[in-house]
């Protein structure tokens, strides 16, 4: 995924990117924006066992500040968590994840977790039914949503 796929959003105080080492390349366009615009913002690569200065990192930001995350799955899932954590919102933080990250589904019928990968059907090993993956993410249940196919 290249850093096009990322939209600068306006009117924000400040902006914080977060990637590892795999992820650090899809910021170019968006710190030439920032650089040009004169926004201000924080760029941070961050390394395993950092866990503890990028909440800290975090907790520091004031209302207003933007977050944009790049990398793999686990790192993508793990900042998240931390930015929630410390008050973002869904609606305050863009990502861009490198790799392919399988899908959790549930079931809606008997609630078994499987595994969707890119499908758009899915059977249940649970409960045999033929379910379609929705969009419908949970984040408590870290996984989206099986409906049964009605055919």
């Amino acid at each position: 995924m290249s850093g096009s796929s990322f939209k600068i959003v306006s009117g924000k105080r400040k902006f914080l990117f977060c990637t590892d080492s795999e992820g650090a390349g899809d910021f170019y366009d968006l710190l030439q924006r920032a650089l040009s615009e004169k926004i201000p913002f924080d760029f941070h690569i961050f390394t395993e066992g950092q866990e503890s200065m990028l909440k800290n990192w975090f907790s520091t930001q004031k209302m207003g500040t933007y977050l944009y995350i790049s990398g793999s799955a686990e790192f993508i899932k793990m900042v998240k968590e931390l930015a929630f954590g410390a008050g973002f919102s869904e609606q305050e933080i863009q990502t861009a994840m490198r790799g392919f990250l399988p899908k959790k589904l549930i079931c809606c019928t008997c609630h078994g977790e499987n595994e969707a990968g890119e499908n758009k059907f899915v059977i249940c090993r649970l409960c045999g039914q033929e379910l379609e993956v929705s969009d419908h993410y949970s984040r408590r249940l870290d996984a989206y949503l099986g409906y049964v196919t009605i055919k």
